[in-house]
């Protein structure tokens, strides 16, 4: 994808077939993004002004959550978390949510802390649905300007796996190893791309097939070229929108129909039988470069299948995306550079797309 921001390109001078959605100008997006944070804003004071009224945005509070988090402003909604499998009365919260746009799925997660990172294997084995790879996305590096963005949750060598030892908080008796299998730099990507295998079990009796060893591979993918609240540029962001691409294609994305529309529809996201594992994908928080990512996943596939090219006018499917995600979990694409980023990359998809399809006719 070529450099140059569209952004750049006078909206004049654009094709008269490109969709009005991505027509708008910079005041105008800036105007949508301050109306996703008034919405998001009002989701949260609802609760926090009825908190006995039990609501879709409740936010879950006690120490035995705010010493789960990486941050004390960022956690996923009571009614849309990752639940881990653990006995009754104990802990089972991780700062995760279940993402579902259309018939894709995602996980979007905080960056392990070094007490949590038995309890992110825990959540990946439980929510792996089927025998292929699970795919992790991680969009950060471990320390950013000095600080710690990313404990390292995975294994550097072949000959230091990392040790799982039970959680006494959990009191399931998971424990196991992480290995690498192997590892690569893929340039397209800018990315390290390691092969992981997960061995664990649970040894309480309050799980079922005690003591039995179970396996996972897990394809980890590692991009570092996106500094926190910004975007990538310049070849990091040809290498992003690469990684987008092989991370579906390592994952088997379900196909989206031709008959996708927008607004989205959050009773259609159901998973079936045939759907892939969700895609993990963290940051550092799990909201901003993770909402970013799943936003252009899920655009740039229905870009491929022709979905965008007859948007009626009144319709704006990013800012759709974003407020789908925004109602799953809070903060998704969180700055306004963020979102500005994604229309930005949307007009020249579009119109890369539109140029190829001219060469071929």
């Amino acid at each position: 994808m070529a450099n140059r921001s569209a952004s750049h390109q006078s909206l004049s001078d654009l094709p008269s077939d490109l969709p009005r959605f991505l027509r708008q100008d910079r005041p105008t997006l800036v105007h949508s993004f301050n109306y996703l944070e008034n919405l998001q804003r009002q989701r949260l004071t609802e609760q926090y002004e009825n908190p006995e009224t039990e609501s879709e945005w409740a936010r879950l509070t006690g120490d035995h959550i705010a010493y789960r988090n990486r941050y004390v402003n960022v956690e996923p909604f009571a009614n849309n978390r990752i639940k881990l499998n653990v006995a009754e009365h104990f802990n089972d919260y991780i700062n995760a949510s279940p993402i579902a746009l259309g018939p894709r799925r995602y996980i979007a997660t905080q960056g392990p802390k070094n007490t949590s990172t038995s309890q992110f294997y825990r959540m990946l084995a439980q929510e792996s649905t089927n025998d292929s790879a699970t795919v992790v996305v991680m969009l950060t590096q471990t320390h950013e300007a000095g600080r710690e963005k990313c404990f390292k949750y995975f294994p550097d060598s072949q000959d230091t796996p990392l040790g799982l030892l039970p959680d006494p908080d959990l009191d399931d008796g998971f424990e196991g190893t992480v290995e690498l299998i192997s590892s690569e730099e893929d340039p397209t990507c800018r990315c390290t791309v390691r092969h992981l295998r997960l061995r664990y079990r649970h040894s309480s009796a309050q799980q079922e097939e005690d003591g039995q060893w179970h396996e996972k591979e897990i394809k980890h993918l590692l991009f570092v070229g996106w500094p926190d609240f910004s975007v990538p540029e310049g070849e990091n962001r040809n290498a992003m929108l690469n990684l987008i691409k092989k991370s579906a294609t390592l994952n088997s994305p379900s196909a989206i129909s031709a008959a996708s529309s927008f607004p989205l529809d959050s009773s259609s996201a159901s998973p079936t039988t045939n759907t892939p594992s969700p895609r993990i994908v963290h940051c550092s928080a799990g909201v901003g470069r993770s909402g970013t990512f799943i936003a252009l996943d899920f655009l740039l596939a229905h870009l491929e299948r022709g979905n965008l090219d007859s948007v009626p006018d009144d319709v704006d499917p990013i800012l759709d995306t974003v407020n789908a995600m925004r109602k799953q979990r809070m903060m998704m694409v969180q700055s306004e550079a963020q979102f500005l980023f994604l229309y930005d990359v949307m007009r020249l998809a579009w119109l890369e797309h539109h140029r190829c399809e001219e060469a071929v006719s």
